[in-house]
């Protein structure tokens, strides 16, 4: 590596900054390098759209406090707990029709769903006869 004229070994300098950084209690460990074993399986859109669904139909539940203010940061979570411990009944309240809403939006989609599944499977036999008799015509050949 060059670096303002003079060569650098980058080795070199990488082991120096990792020396310091360990003396300054800086360096994490490194991590295992990532594997294509390690690789999720792609997501199955109608299932991870229902468990969503499902994870969020209850308005009323909160989520967690969270602040992103450093120096007040402590205050700021302390006032959002308070508000919620004395308003939940109200908040419960406010979001039961939405809660029940959230409910048939699952279950409805839910439905679609499995519709749309079924009808996959429906599309894939009536094709499978069709790219079959392909297959068959294909390998003979016809005479000229």
């Amino acid at each position: 590596m060059k670096l303002l004229g003079t060569n650098i070994d980058a080795t070199d300098l990488i082991a120096k900054i990792e020396a310091r950084l360990r003396a300054r209690g800086l360096l994490t460990p490194p991590r295992a390098p990532m594997t294509s074993i390690s690789v999720e399986p792609p997501v199955e859109p109608l299932t991870f759209n229902l468990q969503a669904l499902e994870e969020h139909a209850d308005s009323t539940r909160p989520l967690p406090l969270a602040t992103h203010r450093g120096g007040l940061g402590r205050l700021v979570l302390a006032a959002k707990w308070t508000f919620r411990q004395t308003c939940q009944v109200f908040i419960n309240e406010a979001f039961a029709r939405q809660r029940v809403f959230n409910g048939h939006v699952r279950d409805s989609y839910a439905q679609l769903s499995a519709e749309v599944l079924r009808l996959q499977e429906e599309v894939q036999k009536l094709r499978a006869p069709r790219a079959s008799s392909r297959r068959s015509s294909g390998s003979r050949k016809r005479p000229s």
